[in-house]
């Protein structure tokens, strides 16, 4: 299954970063989102979301 990332304001359900990429694992987007977090620690609030193809 691929999945997307939605960056959201910690605390809020505002999504405030649009990442377009599409990961073809779990496991790549759960890497993308471990570096996304070390650029910006406790800041953001990161959900994977499966893409149907």
């Amino acid at each position: 299954m691929k999945y997307k990332i939605r960056v959201y304001n910690l605390h809020t359900n505002k999504e405030t970063i649009k990442v377009d990429e599409v990961f073809e694992t779990k496991d790549a987007a759960e890497a993308a989102i471990e570096n996304h977090k070390l650029q910006n620690p406790e800041k953001y609030e990161y959900v994977k979301i499966p893409v149907q193809n």
